[in-house]
């Protein structure tokens, strides 16, 4: 080693003192006085004595943050990944500076993008444990986190699924529900539409966990509707349980927001079936409710392969919208499947649709109606109580 031949040269003309600043120049670090941490020639305890560099003050160490992004060794990262869980399980969260948390959530997107699922999971995992430790601290920071976390919409794995729609539903307990929306809703517009889905879910999850004075419905209805028309299945399918959600809100004779986002979707984007399928949704008094484990489960199941005419999977505009998209219509589907319809058909989801299942329009805001066929009618006492149930923390 260089350093120990030019030291071992100097050791007996230099004076203690003189040499414990020349070694200190030399390696650029603090040298304590003790001369028992001297040892020549080969400095091994001065070396390992030092404090690794800190790249996130309170958070994480040079070191640790090498080995997170370390490229060539997916278990260095998993095990970065760990470390960090432990190492902000352990911190007081006060004592860490604002901006190395602000630095801190910048950097998860970066451990997201990985492609192995343990980094990327593991880092979900973070990102919620760091929620719990903010708790109401957390509002300062929640713009940062939704951004982070909408970034890792889309995965098909369920429990990833889980994890990042538990973001939001943590977040939302601190933070107004609507102001995470707000910053939610833009994703609704995603090119993939299994971010769409989730997005629609994230919406579905809050309405169904929060009272709705918390919400800006009307608003809400109007972000919505265009994705009733989506080409994606799933995307209909969450979208029309969230009407059914909608209309549950709004009170009768106030549900002009709603039938008119549904009359313009259905006149500008060729939607013909629309407002019947969104009808038929309300009129089977099924709304979509929570797991105890926070999964969101839909009121209208869809059906199996050779079910369609299963009494589980009574046929409806509102079912053959989903499957179809409209493309079918119900007139046709009535002609193929006369012994269901007959059974099943439209005429068991009430008088709201007995006569008119196969016009385009049942109402239309464009056409000078007030108020849509339901707000004619009421659930009885006993479904009021059973959709209800599932919902007693909304009203």
């Amino acid at each position: 080693m260089v350093i120990d031949r030019a030291i071992k040269e100097r050791r007996d003309t230099l004076g203690q003192d003189v040499l414990h600043r020349y070694v200190a120049f030399r390696l650029n670090r603090t040298l304590l006085s003790s001369q028992d941490r001297l040892r020549l020639p080969g400095f091994s305890d001065l070396t390992s004595s030092s404090s690794p560099s800190i790249m996130i003050p309170g958070l994480i160490s040079q070191e640790l943050h090498q080995q997170l992004l370390d490229l060539k060794n997916y278990q260095n990262r998993t095990n970065g990944v760990e470390e960090l869980q432990q190492i902000l399980s352990e911190v007081d969260i006060e004592s860490v500076p604002s901006g190395s948390i602000e630095e801190f959530i910048n950097f998860l997107p970066r451990l997201l993008d990985d492609s192995n699922f343990k980094v990327m999971f593991g880092t979900l995992q973070v990102l919620n444990l760091l929620i719990q430790k903010l708790d109401v601290g957390v509002d300062k920071y929640f713009k940062r986190i939704v951004l982070v976390a909408l970034k890792a919409l889309g995965d098909t794995c369920t429990v990833t699924r889980n994890e990042y729609l538990n973001v939001f539903r943590q977040l939302m307990e601190n933070v107004a529900p609507q102001q995470v929306l707000d910053l939610v809703i833009g994703n609704l517009k995603h090119k993939n539409s299994r971010v769409r889905e989730d997005v629609l879910n994230v919406i579905l999850a809050a309405l169904l966990t929060h009272p709705r004075k918390d919400f800006n419905i009307p608003k809400l209805c109007f972000e919505v509707a265009p994705y009733l028309a989506d080409n994606k299945k799933k995307v209909r399918h969450a979208a029309l349980e969230l009407f059914a959600v909608f209309d549950h809100y709004l009170d009768t004779g106030k549900k002009q927001p709603l039938m008119k986002a549904v009359d313009m979707v259905e006149l500008n984007e060729d939607a013909e079936g629309l407002m019947a399928a969104v009808q038929a949704r309300r009129a089977r008094h099924i709304l979509p409710k929570l797991s105890p484990e926070g999964v969101v489960e839909y009121g209208l199941v869809m059906p199996k392969p050779g079910q369609r005419c299963s009494l589980q999977y009574s046929p409806g505009a509102d079912l053959d919208w989903v499957m179809n998209g409209g493309r079918v219509s119900s007139a046709r589907s009535h002609r193929t499947e006369p012994d269901c319809d007959r059974l099943h058909g439209y005429g068991s989801l009430g008088s709201l649709t007995d006569d008119l299942p196969f016009q385009r329009r049942i109402v239309s805001a464009g056409k000078g109606k007030n108020k849509l066929p339901w707000d004619m009618s009421s659930f009885s006492s006993t479904e009021n109580d059973l959709q209800n149930s599932s919902l007693d923390t909304l009203l």
